[in-house]
């Protein structure tokens, strides 16, 4: 019994950590199908914004719920609409895209003779060869959804971006401690510090969730995050 007290709470943190990790896996995995969807969508359908956010929202359905049958895809897909409809007034959305070519600039450049609306795809001009070519970026919010787990992998995240991740000790996985084994709440104290981190101005930034979705409606760090796809056009 005292061993199995010992033992059991590491052993349901791995099996809960291997279930996140996993659903972290196949959410991005599917992200980037998602990318492909709404890459190959744009490309046949003239870059048509909603075709292309309809093919991503259907792509990673899997990740969101049942999508096993048409009955489940229709279920699954209304409630993650509904939930969008929640996030809207924040100025997110779950799954978001982000066209990074062609450019405005790239239709009055090559398009002129077109007024504007097109640009030839057998222009023969480098620059226009390749403001034939869509290449959009995919973004998705997820949602870890595994209890206890999910608060975890956050908060190692931010110790991470706090600095503090190296400084957690302790031999009982499920509460870390900041130091040796009888220091700290590692938990409480790097999610607490990651908090109250500031730019490099000193203003404050934090790592909260209200900054997280902050970040994610005004597009910051876009270079580092999502799935990106480059198709030419059809």
């Amino acid at each position: 019994m005292v061993e199995a007290a010992f033992v059991l709470p590491a052993v349901i943190f791995l099996l809960l950590l291997t279930i996140q990790l996993t659903q972290i896996q196949q959410a991005r995995i599917m992200s980037e199908y998602a990318a492909f969807s709404a890459a190959r969508a744009g490309i046949v359908h003239d870059g048509d914004p909603s075709r292309m956010q309809a093919a991503a929202e259907i792509s990673i359905l899997p990740t969101w719920g049942r999508a096993d049958s048409w009955g489940h895809m229709v279920a699954t897909l209304a409630k993650f609409r509904a939930e969008d409809v929640i996030l809207r007034p924040f100025g997110l959305g779950q799954v978001r895209i982000y066209v990074h070519n062609p450019v405005a600039a790239d239709f009055r450049a090559f398009g002129q003779h077109l007024n504007g609306q097109e640009i030839d795809f057998d222009d023969v001009r480098p620059a226009a060869a390749e403001a034939t070519l869509l290449s959009l970026q995919v973004r998705y919010l997820y949602e870890m959804r595994v209890p206890f787990a999910n608060k975890l992998i956050q908060t190692i995240w931010m110790a991470s971006k706090a600095g503090l991740l190296r400084s957690w000790g302790g031999f009982d996985w499920t509460g870390p401690k900041l130091g040796p084994a009888n220091g700290p709440d590692a938990v409480r104290i790097s999610r607490a510090i990651a908090a109250a981190r500031t730019v490099p101005d000193g203003t404050p930034e934090g790592i909260r969730l209200g900054g997280l979705v902050a970040a994610g409606a005004a597009g910051r760090d876009l270079p580092r995050g999502g799935a990106f796809l480059t198709m030419g056009m059809q």
